[in-house]
């Protein structure tokens, strides 16, 4: 098992969210009660406004691309791929079969990659109509995707996030995550921002967003959502707070797995 990785799996177990077994997931730590570094600021994201989220998505992938938000949900028997816009019908969607665990998801030129969790397999989609175009092969542990306009990230869970080219080929080895001197375990969905430069990176099982710089690795700020998982996650433990989209003007969205609403975000001197 790699370093920072957390397992559970769950048989039989119910979600009313969902009406039927999840067969398999992976989670990490419950959210942390300890005061955030001190060296790393902190600030609180403040609802702008909200939109109905089917909260049978258990989300992996979350990105906007123009008017079209696209989103990856995983579980095996439940993954699938989704192109919708906010607060309307999906127009288009992918299953990838049983047997694969969807993951992180991101539009990079003319492609949708799609990642897997442990298959070592990237579905590689139209953004037209979610229609398959190839099939890859990337044999690692994958979580997370983004594309900086130039690299593709992702992220495995760890403290890790990995460079590639749009061939999958790795670019150098990774960057280590963080805040200070101490490690940044559990890195999940991401986004990239253009205009500051900077990696979005969700934590799971922690109500705070991490804003990292993929050039040193270090955290330059946490965005606190806690008072957002508070009031907007179901209760129970699978429903973390899991995807990050930017809009064409800049603006964050969030929502979480098997979340019912999908939100957006201000907080103080945010551009």
């Amino acid at each position: 098992m790699r370093r920072g990785h957390f397992f559970l799996a769950f048989g039989l177990l119910v979600l009313g969210a969902l009406g039927s077994p999840v067969s398999s997931i992976h989670a990490g730590p419950a959210p942390s009660s300890k005061k955030p570094l001190t060296q790393v600021p902190l600030k609180k994201a403040q609802v702008m406004a909200e939109w109905a989220h089917d909260p049978s998505l258990f989300t992996q992938g979350f990105f906007f691309e123009a008017q079209d938000l696209y989103e990856s949900a995983g579980l095996y028997g439940r993954s699938r791929v989704i192109k919708y816009r906010l607060g309307e019908q999906v127009t288009a969607e992918w299953r990838p079969g049983e047997k694969y665990f969807a993951e992180g998801a991101v539009l990079a030129g003319e492609t949708i990659y799609v990642l897997t969790w442990r298959e070592g397999v990237v579905f590689c989609l139209d953004p037209r109509d979610l229609t398959l175009k190839e099939t890859r092969f990337l044999p690692q542990e994958s979580w997370g995707l983004t594309f900086d306009g130039e690299k593709l990230w992702r992220s495995d869970g760890s403290d890790r996030l990995w460079p590639h080219s749009l061939s999958l080929a790795s670019i150098g080895g990774p960057i280590n995550v963080r805040a200070g001197n101490k490690p940044i375990k559990y890195l999940n969905e991401l986004e990239y921002d253009p205009q500051s430069g900077l990696i979005l990176a969700n934590i799971l099982g922690d109500p705070r967003v991490a804003f990292i710089d993929p050039q040193t690795g270090q955290v330059k700020f946490f965005l606190d959502c806690q008072a957002l998982v508070q009031k907007y996650a179901p209760k129970i433990t699978e429903a973390v707070l899991n995807g990050l989209a930017l809009d064409a003007e800049g603006r964050l969205h969030l929502t979480g797995k098997l979340w019912p609403k999908i939100l957006r975000v201000d907080w103080p001197d945010s551009r």
